[in-house]
């Protein structure tokens, strides 16, 4: 730039800055970073750029996913049904109430003593109104990985069976929350086999603030939020731009490094679990042994309120996370627990330093 050239003026403050829809150089800045970090998201998990709708992170995702599909059906079949799993995120439960509270049906199908959603009992709940299926990738709470693919397959042969011609024959939609599983699993939405996927910047060290909701081209939705018919008209709203490129930084770094990294936290979480169990005899392991993501242990201990340990171990500088693992397949009721999970920064110093704490 010459050092004689005049300092740009803006004067486009009820549009706000970095606003990829301006025609202005700046705008069309913002707008290529913007598109260069969702074609960027679009090749880690083999789709399209514009299978990516961006939101405000993924709750918002999930809704978007549940009630888009949801209203989107409504003109087309009489009380949509979805099904999702007892293990859920809030952000699916709690949307699956509103789907009821509209006049839609809902079916919860209960996980195993594991926290395992079986394929074949939510293939046997699929209704010639059932739109919507909602099985979370990871859980949250315990790392259990769920069957995805499993499910993805036999819902892709119910479909193909269908009678030729058959308005629905693309119903039901999987979808899945990814969130937690992107640091360290594959995301290719084909390997899945899913029609949705959520995924949510700040599990792989992005902002808070910027997710996404990933759609393959056969999937139709309807808005929830509304506007100026940003993101396809899917999620109106000025995009949050600095907040998408550097969850599209954190997910290219994550896609990257992730087997190395899965492969250094497996050894951790191993050695964590064995310590415990020797210290602490009667602790409770929660969800899958064998189907768990590396990162995360939760444990619960009988007769010791979690939150009050929680409360003690971060007086010793230990920072967990408290919750509960259900059993509801027993009719037993919900075991509190302590969640303990690791990333990119844990060491083993941490961890023994934590494991005495405990």
């Amino acid at each position: 730039m010459s050092l004689f050239s005049k300092k740009r003026i803006f004067m486009d403050y009820a549009g706000g800055k970095d606003n990829p829809s301006a025609i202005y150089a700046e705008g069309v800045r913002s707008r290529r970073e913007l598109e260069g970090a969702r074609t960027s998201i679009a090749r880690i998990l083999h789709v399209g750029s514009k299978d990516i709708i961006f939101t405000s992170g993924g709750t918002e995702a999930d809704n978007l996913a549940i009630l888009g599909t949801f209203e989107m059906a409504k003109e087309k079949i009489n009380k949509p049904h979805i099904i999702i799993s007892s293990v859920e995120h809030p952000a699916i439960s709690e949307t699956a109430k509103e789907v009821e509270r509209r006049g839609g049906e809902v079916t919860v199908v209960q996980a195993d003593e594991e926290g395992l959603i079986s394929p074949q009992e939510i293939l046997n709940e699929v209704k010639d109104n059932t739109i919507l299926i909602s099985v979370g990738l990871v859980n949250g709470e315990t790392g259990t990985i769920q069957p995805v693919s499993k499910i993805g397959r036999l819902i892709r042969e119910y479909r193909k069976d269908l009678p030729a011609g058959r308005q629905e024959k693309t119903f039901p939609y999987l979808h899945t929350d990814a969130s937690q599983a992107a640091n360290l699993l594959d995301l290719s939405v084909e390997s899945l086999r899913v029609d949705l996927m959520t995924l949510d910047s700040s599990k792989v060290s992005g902002s808070h603030g910027s997710g996404c909701l990933v759609t393959r081209p056969n999937v139709i939705l309807y808005p929830i939020i509304f506007g100026g018919g940003q993101e396809r008209g899917l999620r109106s709203g000025t995009e949050n731009v600095s907040a998408i490129v550097a969850f599209a930084k954190a997910l290219i770094l994550a896609d990257k490094n992730k087997e190395k990294e899965s492969e250094r936290l497996n050894v951790l979480r191993k050695y964590f679990i064995e310590e415990i169990k020797k210290k602490i005899p009667n602790v409770v392991i929660n969800g899958s042994q064998e189907h768990n993501l590396p990162n995360i242990v939760s444990i619960s201990i009988p007769n010791v309120l979690a939150e009050f340990m929680a409360l003690k171990l971060d007086q010793k500088g230990i920072m967990v996370s408290v919750g509960s693992a259900c059993n509801s397949r027993k009719n037993l009721p919900d075991k509190e627990t302590i969640r303990f999970s690791f990333g990119k920064f844990t060491t083993k110093s941490e961890i023994v330093r934590a494991l005495k704490a405990l």
